[in-house]
C-alpha cells in the first residue's frame, strides 16, 4: 500500500485503528481540567460561541459536587444558555449538572426545560 511516496504494509483500517488507539492513550493521560478544555474548544469553534478559559475541578468544588438543579451528584457540566443559542463557554455561564438533568435539558433553556416537567402549565397556552 502507498502512502505519498513510501511503501505503507498497514491497510488504512490498522492505520485508522491505530490513529485511535493513540487519541485514547494520548487523551487518557492528559488531567481532567486540559482534557475537558481540548473537548470545549472542538464545540465552541463549531458554534461560534465566546470562549473564556475555566477550570472544571474549581466550578465543581465551587458548587459541592451537586447539581444545580436538583441537589445530587453532579458528573457533568451544562451551559445555563446553551452553545447552541448563543451562550458562552465561560465560567459565568456554566453550572455542574446531573447527567439525568443535564441530558433532559439538551439545548433548551431553563425556562423551556421547566415547561416539559409534569403539571406545569404554560401560561401561553392556558389550562
Amino acid at each position: 500500500m502507498k502512502t505519498g511516496n513510501k511503501e505503507s504494509s498497514w491497510c488504512s483500517g490498522c492505520r485508522r485503528n491505530a490513529a485511535a488507539r493513540h487519541r485514547r492513550t494520548y487523551y487518557a493521560r492528559l488531567d481532567t481540567d486540559k482534557r475537558h478544555e481540548l473537548t470545549q474548544r472542538r464545540r465552541v469553534e463549531h458554534y461560534g460561541a465566546e470562549h473564556e478559559p475555566y477550570s472544571r475541578t474549581e466550578i465543581m468544588n465551587r458548587w459541592g459536587h451537586k447539581c444545580a438543579y436538583c441537589d445530587d451528584r453532579a458528573e457533568h457540566l451544562d451551559h445555563f444558555t446553551p452553545l447552541s443559542r448563543g451562550g458562552a463557554d465561560a465560567e459565568h455561564n456554566i453550572l455542574p449538572a446531573c447527567a439525568p438533568c443535564n441530558l433532559s435539558k439538551g439545548a433548551l433553556l431553563p425556562w423551556q426545560w421547566c415547561l416539559t416537567f409534569p403539571g406545569v402549565v404554560n401560561r401561553e397556552e392556558g389550562p
